[in-house]
């Protein structure tokens, strides 16, 4: 347990996760407390804020301390054309009447610069049911035996399907803060191994993915209305389990980009960039 700079850090003995309490988002945050919760993102990968309660404005706040936001990618043809919200729709909202995500999946992966994290605030959430569930990527590129990470280490895959259009990146991703390589593949998002036949890109990628999702690797969160969840993208994939019926349930999401990326796609300088 940590709590240092009065922001206490607790590690889920899982394979990846950490609750974090004592922090007041509704003051702002000292540069300490963004220092410890930067570490802290990046030693546990998916932090779990139990009933933070976060505002719209609040949740726009908090998430511009890990870099610029859009509801879902910075691209102006957004495909699935989700209701937004904020001043310049950066909340994506989704509702249980709306597309489930029940498929393993890293968030827009199919896009030329995917994000590098998610801050989800839970707004209406179902008695029974409606848990999502997080794989630690890290340790399923090392589970791997040497064998099959000399393989698939310079692999690139193709992202996408044909409603999203596609992207290559490559199969082992390098983070980008920490150094550590994490399996960048998924059931939901990854269509093909370039260089492949089909036959050997099918093969590779149901081997994969099967690993990838093995329980030694996962946590899994039972939410309560107010709880907020971040999660890193480049490292993790995650999993909302489609249990709860006709139950109502209701997230508010934004999408984390590196600084300069949403910018540049939309051609409008956010104030965190303007300040950097």
């Amino acid at each position: 347990m940590d709590n240092s700079r009065g922001i206490t850090v607790t590690p889920l003995p899982q394979s990846l996760g950490a609750t974090v309490s004592d922090v007041d988002v509704r003051e702002g945050l000292s540069p300490d407390a963004v220092k410890t919760l930067h570490d802290a993102w990046h030693r546990h990968q998916v932090l779990f804020f139990p009933q933070l309660n976060l505002t719209q404005e609040e949740h726009i706040a908090f998430g511009s301390v890990f870099g610029e936001l859009s509801a879902v990618s910075p691209a102006k043809d957004d495909y699935r054309n989700l209701k937004k919200i904020g001043p310049k729709g950066e909340i994506f909202v989704l509702d249980s009447a709306d597309k489930r995500a029940d498929v393993w999946h890293s968030d827009v992966s199919f896009t030329k610069v995917p994000p590098i994290g998610s801050l989800l605030s839970m707004k209406v959430c179902p008695d029974k049911g409606g848990d999502t569930i997080w794989s630690n990527q890290y340790a399923a590129y090392d589970a791997l035996s040497p064998a099959m990470r000399s393989l698939v280490n310079g692999l690139d895959a193709e992202h996408g399907r044909s409603t999203t259009g596609s992207s290559i990146h490559p199969v082992v991703l390098r983070h980008t803060v920490t150094g550590r390589p994490a399996l960048y593949v998924s059931r939901g998002f990854t269509a093909r191994i370039v260089g492949f036949t089909a036959i050997e890109s099918e093969g590779l990628l149901a081997l994969l993915f099967r690993h990838c999702e093995q329980p030694e690797f996962q946590t899994r969160w039972k939410w309560h209305a107010g709880d907020a969840v971040l999660w890193d993208n480049r490292c993790t994939m995650h999993y909302a389990v489609n249990d709860y019926g006709d139950a109502a349930r209701q997230i508010h999401r934004v999408t984390i980009y590196s600084p300069g990326v949403v910018s540049a796609a939309t051609g409008q300088q956010t104030a965190a960039v303007k300040a950097a």
